[in-house]
C-alpha cells in the first residue's frame, strides 16, 4: 500500500466540500488510488491510456444531475422524486436555493473532468514514453473534454462565471466574468483542435463505441469544433459561428441523430444509464410544453402519454400525463451533441445574418423530419429566432438547452410557469465550497 497526502482542498472545485477550514489536510492510506505523482513523472503509455480512457468515462458522471437540473430550471421537465421535494420546490423558486444541496452537482460534478484533464496534460508534458504525435492525441482529447466540462459548469453558473485556472488546487484563479469564461473555454477548445491537427491519423488507443465515426484525430476534431460552435452562439459571435459550422460534423442531408454519445453498460465495472425512470424518480414532461406541441409532431414521442396522469404532492402539487421514454434500457447511450442541433444552429446563424431563406430551409429540414408542414410564419429576424427556439424546445428536449437558450435571448420571462408562484431562476448559486475558499483567500 502507498501512503500519501490526500489534499482535501482538491474537492473544493470538484465536489461538495463544506468543512469550515478549507486548508485542512490529512494523512490517509489509500490502497485503491495512486498518487498524482505516480503518473506525472515519466508515465508509461499504459498509464497515459488509462488517464485518457478515464477522461472519457468521467465525462459522463455529471450528466444525470445536470440534465435534470437545467431541464427543471427551463420548465421542460420535472423530477417526480419520491424522497426529495427540492427538485420541484427550490429549483422552481418556491423556496430559497441552497448552495450546498445535491443539485449543485450540476456545477461541481464537472470539476472532476477538468481535474482529470489537467492531470493528463501534466503527465503528457513530462514523459518520454510516447511520441510527440501520440502526446498530441492525448492532449486533444483532454482539452476537448475539459472545454465541454467547463461549458456545463458555466451554463449552471451563468453570470457567476467559472474559475478557468485550477491546475494548482491550492491556487485557483478568481472566477472570471461570463464573457471572459466563454472566451477561456473557447481557448481551451481551440488548443485541443490544434493538438488534434498534430496527432496523426490514429489515436494511441481505441475510443469507446459511442465515438464511432469520431475515433480518429481528424474526426474527433469535428466533435471538438461542434462544442466550440456552441460556445460561439453563446457569445452571439455569428461570424465566428458561420466559420466554425463547416468544421463540425454538420450535414443538412445527414442523420439528425449523428454525433458522439456517452455509452453505458449495466455490467460492472461499467455503469448503467443513469437517466432511466425508476419507481422513486420519474422524469416527466411538463404538460404545458407537450400540450402546446403541433399536431402530429413526432418529437412528442419522446414522452409517453399515460391514461392516468402522474401527480406529485410533496411541497407542491403538480400533475402531468407525460412520462419521458427516451431511455428504456440500462445500456442505452446518451447523446453529447447531435446533427439536429447543428442544423438548428445553422438556421440560427442564417437568421442572425439576415438570410431568411437559408434559415427557413434549415428549419424545414427539422420540421419535415418531425412530420410537420413547412414553416409558414413571418421571416423577420425576431420571428425566425422565436421559431428556432420553439423547434429547439422539441428537437433538443431533455438534452439541456431550453433554459440556456431562453437566458441567452433574455427570454426567461417568457417561459410558462406550470404552477402559480413558481419562478425561473437565472442561475444556480456559487457552490458553498467556493464561497468558503474565497472567504479564507480574499
Amino acid at each position: 500500500m502507498k501512503k500519501h497526502t490526500q489534499m482535501l482542498l482538491t474537492t473544493l472545485l470538484v465536489g461538495g466540500f463544506t468543512a469550515c477550514n478549507p486548508l485542512q489536510t490529512e494523512e490517509v492510506i489509500d490502497p485503491n488510488y495512486p498518487s498524482v505523482g505516480a503518473v506525472t513523472n515519466n508515465a508509461t503509455k499504459a498509464q497515459l491510456d488509462g488517464l485518457s480512457i478515464g477522461q472519457v468515462s468521467i465525462a459522463r458522471d455529471g450528466i444525470q444531475t445536470y440534465l435534470w437540473v437545467v431541464g427543471t430550471l427551463g420548465k421542460e421537465l420535472f423530477n417526480f422524486n419520491g424522497t426529495e421535494s427540492r427538485w420541484l420546490t427550490e429549483l422552481n423558486g418556491l423556496r430559497p436555493i441552497d448552495n450546498s444541496a445535491f443539485y449543485n452537482g450540476a456545477t461541481t460534478a464537472f470539476g472532476l473532468p477538468v481535474r482529470q484533464a489537467n492531470i493528463t496534460l501534466a503527465a503528457v508534458n513530462n514523459t518520454n514514453s510516447v511520441t510527440d504525435r501520440e502526446k498530441n492525441g492525448y492532449r486533444g482529447i483532454a482539452n476537448t473534454f475539459k472545454g465541454l466540462a467547463y461549458l456545463y459548469m458555466l451554463n449552471a453558473q451563468g453570470s457567476n462565471g467559472v474559475r478557468l485556472n485550477v491546475e494548482d488546487p491550492f491556487k485557483p484563479s478568481k472566477p472570471a466574468s461570463y464573457a471572459e469564461s466563454l472566451t477561456g473555454i473557447a481557448k481551451i477548445l481551440d488548443d485541443g483542435a490544434a493538438q488534434l491537427d498534430q496527432a496523426g491519423t490514429a489515436f494511441p488507443y481505441t475510443l469507446p463505441s459511442g465515438y464511432a465515426g469520431f475515433d480518429t484525430p481528424a474526426a474527433f476534431k469535428r466533435f471538438n469544433r461542434a462544442i466550440a460552435l456552441r460556445v460561439a452562439i453563446y457569445q452571439a459571435d455569428w461570424a465566428k459561428a458561420a466559420t466554425l459550422l463547416p468544421q463540425t460534423f454538420y450535414s443538412a442531408t445527414g442523420d439528425l441523430n449523428a454525433g458522439p454519445r456517452h455509452t453505458f453498460n449495466a455490467t460492472p465495472p461499467d455503469r448503467a444509464n443513469p437517466l432511466l425512470n425508476t419507481a422513486s424518480s420519474q422524469i416527466v414532461g411538463v404538460q404545458q410544453v407537450f400540450d402546446a406541441a403541433e399536431a402530429n409532431d413526432k418529437r412528442v414521442g419522446k414522452v409517453r402519454r399515460l391514461a392516468t396522469p402522474l401527480t406529485y404532492t410533496s411541497g407542491v402539487t403538480y400533475s402531468t400525463p407525460y412520462l419521458t421514454n427516451m431511455y428504456a434500457s440500462a445500456n442505452d447511450p446518451v447523446p453529447i451533441i447531435r446533427n439536429e442541433e447543428l442544423i438548428l444552429i445553422a438556421a440560427e446563424i442564417a437568421a442572425q445574418q439576415g438570410n431568411a431563406a437559408e434559415a427557413t430551409r434549415h428549419l424545414n429540414i427539422v420540421r419535415t423530419a418531425a412530420g410537420l408542414p413547412a414553416y409558414a410564419g413571418a421571416t423577420t429576424r425576431d420571428a425566425l429566432i422565436n421559431a428556432i427556439l420553439k423547434e429547439r424546445l422539441y428537437s433538443l428536449f431533455y438534452e439541456g438547452h431550453r433554459w440556456v437558450d431562453m437566458r441567452r435571448y433574455n427570454k426567461l420571462g417568457e417561459i410558462v410557469l406550470p404552477v402559480a408562484g413558481m419562478k425561473v431562476l437565472e442561475r444556480l448559486e456559487r457552490p458553498v465550497a467556493e464561497v468558503n475558499w474565497d472567504v479564507f483567500n480574499p
